[in-house]
């Protein structure tokens, strides 16, 4: 399974427009999980979503569903 995401990221680094820009920024971001400080940043941005999510509904309203 890790060979076949490995392969798509690579295949869609080749494909789409920004794909290696993607592919980097993917191998950054495991890269940074790997960190204390890299966890505690994640950790710190799973508290925050949802009080922007609903700071972004009370604002714009909600959202209609594809």
């Amino acid at each position: 399974m890790e060979v076949n995401r490995k392969l798509a990221l690579i295949v869609a680094a080749i494909v789409l427009p920004g794909g290696f820009v993607i592919l980097l920024g993917a191998v950054l971001l495991k890269a940074l999980k790997q960190t204390a400080p890299g966890r505690k940043m994640f950790e710190l941005a799973r508290k925050r979503v949802p009080t922007l999510q609903a700071l972004r509904d009370s604002l714009f309203g909600q959202g209609q569903a594809a």
